[in-house]
């Protein structure tokens, strides 16, 4: 398979994820949350939250025809309004290339499907896809992970991964032992030729605390192209990432903040980068950006627990 880009949404995908939409508003006076992990969360209310994103921005016509890449953003904000029926109303981040707003209140779709809490804009140009948390599959508590895509058919955008949630204090870290955690990746995928993707698959990332370092492995990537008449998910292991032959991520002693060198198998490198999320490292989280020639390139996100 060709490397493609970010799923941008069209009708078909708009069709493919509408269904669970959240209704109502989400109201002018919320109590404001900074979070610290979704168990405590009282509603309705506006949670608050911190991470680190990667994104580009691009231009189109028919096809993609340029990519800028902007890099790693670590001072990442989000927030996510839930009413008290434990819908959400309002998502909202900012990152370097500005600030990206679902709100049902005005003409925007919110809902889930379970597993994936989703947004899209009336006119189409522009959604959000993220795992959601809450739901018993998932069953994080201490971050989450999105993409997200704006501007489509309309000449330019933006696109890119978020990592956000309660990151451990460096200090926490624990600095012995080993652990595997497992989880979700997300993202979105540039062909050399100007092609679009969206992407899914397992992540898998094993820490050995002794030595400050971490293996990391996606596994049954799948990719769903938004512009088919029938939007449907197929499996490529060539798509898989994993840490380049002889390298491992890595952090620093007290410093919450790993990052490492990682391929595919279409060869497409370059590198993850995040967090270890909760009181005691209980759960991980970042982003990842990998290039090849021409347009290639596969940008995303992911969360796993132990």
């Amino acid at each position: 398979m060709k490397h493609k880009k970010i799923a941008l949404l069209s009708l078909p995908i708009i069709a493919l994820l509408s269904g669970c939409g959240g209704g109502g508003g989400g109201g002018s006076s919320l109590t404001q949350i900074t979070f610290s992990d979704w168990d405590s969360i009282t509603k309705p209310s506006q949670v608050n939250l911190e991470g680190l994103s990667v994104d580009f921005s691009y231009t189109a016509g028919s096809k993609v025809s340029t990519i800028t890449n902007k890099g790693v953003d670590s001072t990442t904000t989000a927030s996510v309004n839930y009413r008290t029926n434990d819908t959400i109303s309002k998502v909202s981040f900012t990152s370097q290339n500005g600030t990206v707003t679902f709100n049902e209140d005005g003409t925007d779709t919110i809902g889930d499907t379970g597993t994936t809490i989703y947004g899209y804009n009336q006119a189409g140009s522009n959604f959000l896809l993220a795992a959601n948390p809450l739901n018993s599959s998932v069953d994080w508590n201490y971050q989450t992970f999105g993409i997200w895509e704006t501007g489509r058919g309309t000449g330019s955008g933006t696109a890119g991964g978020i990592s956000v949630g309660a990151a451990t204090d460096g200090s926490s870290i624990p600095t012995s032992g080993t652990a595997t955690y497992s989880g979700y990746i997300g993202g979105v995928l540039v062909d050399y030729d100007g092609d679009d993707f969206i992407t899914r698959g397992r992540v898998s990332l094993g820490a050995d605390f002794t030595n400050r370092t971490l293996t990391f492995a996606t596994t049954s990537t799948d990719y769903l192209s938004p512009v088919a008449t029938t939007p449907t998910w197929r499996s490529d292991s060539s798509l898989n990432i994993s840490n380049v032959a002889g390298t491992k991520l890595s952090w620093s002693a007290a410093t919450n903040s790993f990052t490492g060198n990682v391929v595919d198998g279409n060869s497409l490198s370059g590198t993850v980068t995040g967090k270890f999320y909760g009181p005691a490292a209980e759960e991980v989280g970042g982003i990842y950006n990998i290039s090849g020639s021409g347009l290639n390139r596969h940008a995303g996100a992911f969360g796993a627990k132990r």
